[in-house]
């Protein structure tokens, strides 16, 4: 990993990071300020979910060190909030329409607040050989300490975090822009491990934040999976047991939201598909309503990322139509 690319890299100076972040306000240099603006709480629908949102001037400072970070090469199969990268380009990574593949999926427990405040601060004082001190400040800006955060109900968030099994209170921030990116960079020697089986078994592999998809023509072995299982486990992480998934070469695969079909081709999931038409026929019956019109674009863009030629006549309604309708 050539990490000499980086701004951030072999930076010594406290005033060069305040001025490579545009922060006026020394109090920002300061774990206990940082976790102030940031507000934890468990989202209770359909699962319990930790959310830990970051307040807007964070979330600026957050977005710069993602952009710093975003100039460290990364390898071509990861894609954990790397720009150009999405969802959807991980779950093509493992079509193969001319041979179809076996897959395994793995997706790891609790992923962000398993990773600790000494892993991150490792990562800026070690690799990225920062200055102890520009290493504490951008440790300080990418973590939370939940004890000194800004949440409101401590005890539901320590009671989650043990149902999970993590105890580990002092973690990357769930909400940072930075952390996709950072929950690859930080825990770059475990997935170049995870590489390495995957290439001695001729798999491919991919990481898109804390889903991990081998994929294969040939059968996917107990031994392969014990094997994985064996190198997270190393690292201090763990399997989310009722999330692994073993598809056949056959069998119709959900990877990261993206369906592949029986002959190996990605297709609109149908929920998607359903909900695209029920806001359309929505949209006929009251075509004045600007927010119906922009959730159907929304998930019409989302479809076409799947499927470039997806709902043609409604794309062209909702886009093209629309638009001259409006200019006239």
């Amino acid at each position: 990993m050539n990490i000499d690319f980086c701004p951030l890299y072999a930076l010594k100076s406290k005033r060069f990071l305040k001025y490579l972040l545009a922060i006026d306000d020394n109090r920002l240099l300061k774990q206990k300020y940082v976790a102030s603006l940031v507000s934890p709480y468990i989202y209770m629908q359909n699962k319990p979910r930790l959310i830990e949102p970051p307040s807007m001037e964070l979330k600026r400072i957050q977005k710069r060190i993602k952009n710093l970070l975003g100039t460290i090469p990364i390898p071509e199969n990861i894609f954990s909030g790397i720009k150009g990268r999405s969802y959807v380009d991980n779950a093509k990574m493992h079509l193969d329409t001319s041979s179809l593949r076996n897959m395994l999926k793995i997706d790891l427990t609790a992923f962000f607040p398993s990773i600790s405040r000494n892993v991150v601060y490792r990562f800026f004082y070690k690799d990225l050989q920062c200055s102890s001190d520009v290493a504490e400040i951008l440790t300080n800006l990418t973590t939370i300490d939940l004890s000194k955060s800004n949440a409101t109900d401590l005890s539901s968030i320590y009671g989650f975090l043990d149902v999970k099994h993590v105890n580990c209170y002092n973690h990357l921030i769930s909400g940072s822009p930075a952390s996709p990116i950072l929950s690859y960079l930080v825990n770059k020697r475990m997935f170049d491990e995870l590489q390495k089986l995957a290439d001695l078994h001729n798999m491919t592999m991919s990481v898109y934040i804390d889903d991990v998809i081998f994929s294969s023509r040939m059968r996917i072995s107990n031994y392969f999976y014990r094997k994985v299982c064996s190198i997270i486990k190393k690292y201090g992480y763990q399997i989310s047991k009722k999330k692994v998934k073993v598809y056949t070469k056959n069998s119709p695969k959900l990877v990261t939201g993206v369906v592949i079909d029986r002959k190996g081709r990605p297709v609109v999931r149908n929920s998607i598909k359903f909900r695209i038409i029920d806001l359309y026929r929505k949209l006929m019956k009251n075509p004045s309503d600007e927010r119906l019109l922009e959730s159907l674009r929304g998930l019409l863009i989302c479809a076409r990322q799947v499927d470039k030629n997806a709902f043609p006549t409604i794309y062209r309604y909702a886009f093209l139509e629309r638009i001259i309708v409006n200019n006239v």
